[in-house]
């Protein structure tokens, strides 16, 4: 009994660990597109050049311009999801620990990565102006549609969704409801409601609550799991059809939110087994860079974001989109390029804490 519970476990974490990596690709891919962005005190609004080479509009390029709005309806949708199945991995015990690790795993990560290297890049990345970056970071908090704390309005957002959440489970079980669709339920209406009457953008509680169903989606999704086999030939034929979906989509325009978003994280659940083999090979061959790349994924969610506009900048600038070269360079550096600066910037980090909490022993001893 003790082994089979061993090996449902590591299964089960290694789904979500292969929908996390997913899912972080998707999210920087669906950073890598856009020329236009305004907030509340900067922005940007790049127009390509007249020499624009034609390498521009290739394949490649055009397949990744394709791919980001097909993964802008869900995205986002698949992080709630994939916390809220994780959250459903073991119970909430102690309920203050637990708002208590939301605080130091989210909302001091908004704030220091906010402070100390979102806005300072976004500034280098001609995003703000001197005032406008002083500006914002008097108003980070703020949230809301024109908010300034760009891409890290997530991290506010799930803080208050896990909260919420975690208070409405253990209310439930007081009463001794434990049907994870009741909560789903609540969290839909709550959801609805958020979605119409808007209460309050501080530290984006409204956003949170619009998307706190997703969450309830993702627990409930996590105690079905293991009824659902994992079928290889199922989760290709569902990636196939949601390919096919999308490329009949672009001449009907369906849009409907709700079905996209679920078809989304369907097909993300989907893709992440037909890679399985992958990821099990990377992890059998290179298990310490494989772990350690899972374990930076945070970390990369963090950091692309901002560098973003030092990429706009400086190809822009220096009219490099002019040639094919250019171009497949700005590609790479708007995709791969940012993930590994970011995961550079987080072992620069871990290296300068190491040393930090090391001399502090040495001082104290």
């Amino acid at each position: 009994m003790t082994q089979q519970t061993i090996k449902k476990n590591n299964i089960r974490v290694e789904l979500y660990d292969w929908i996390r990596i997913i899912a972080t690709l998707f999210v920087v891919i669906g950073h890598s597109v856009y020329l236009k962005i305004v907030v509340a005190h900067g922005g940007v609004d790049y127009q390509l050049p007249i020499n624009l080479s034609p390498t521009y509009y290739g394949n490649l390029l055009s397949f990744i311009r394709e791919g980001h709005w097909i993964l802008v309806y869900f995205h986002m949708p698949l992080f709630f999801f994939l916390s809220g199945a994780v959250l459903g991995l073991k119970p909430i015990k102690n309920l203050l620990y637990f708002i208590k690790s939301k605080i130091k795993r989210l909302i001091v990560p908004f704030f220091t990565a906010g402070f100390f290297f979102m806005l300072p890049v976004k500034f280098l990345g001609n995003f703000y102006s001197f005032n406008g970056m002083i500006h914002a970071a008097f108003t980070f908090w703020h949230g809301g549609l024109e908010s300034d704390d760009g891409h890290l309005w997530f991290l506010a957002a799930l803080f208050w969704c896990l909260v919420i959440f975690g208070i409405l489970i253990k209310s439930l079980k007081k009463i001794h409801i434990e049907n994870p669709f009741i909560p789903f339920i609540i969290c839909f209406i709550i959801a609805t409601l958020a979605s119409k009457y808007s209460i309050t953008d501080f530290m984006e509680i409204n956003n949170g609550l619009k998307f706190i169903h997703w969450v309830a989606a993702g627990y409930v999704f996590e105690h079905y799991r293991h009824f659902y086999k994992f079928s290889y030939i199922r989760s290709v034929i569902i990636c196939i059809i949601f390919i096919c979906f999308h490329l009949w989509n672009r001449k009907v325009h369906f849009y409907n939110h709700y079905f996209l978003v679920i078809f989304g994280i369907i097909f993300s659940i989907a893709l992440a087994n037909v890679l399985s083999p992958l990821f099990k090979y990377l992890d059998a061959n290179f298990h310490n860079g494989y772990q350690n790349f899972i374990n930076k994924l945070f970390a990369i969610y963090l950091f692309h974001d901002p560098l973003e506009y030092l990429v706009l900048r400086i190809f822009f600038n220096r009219n490099l989109l002019s040639s094919s070269l250019g171009c497949y360079a700005y590609l790479f550096m708007r995709t791969i390029g940012v993930i590994l600066i970011s995961l550079l910037i987080s072992n620069i980090l871990d290296f300068i804490l190491v040393q930090l909490k090391s001399r502090f022993r040495k001082t104290i001893v």
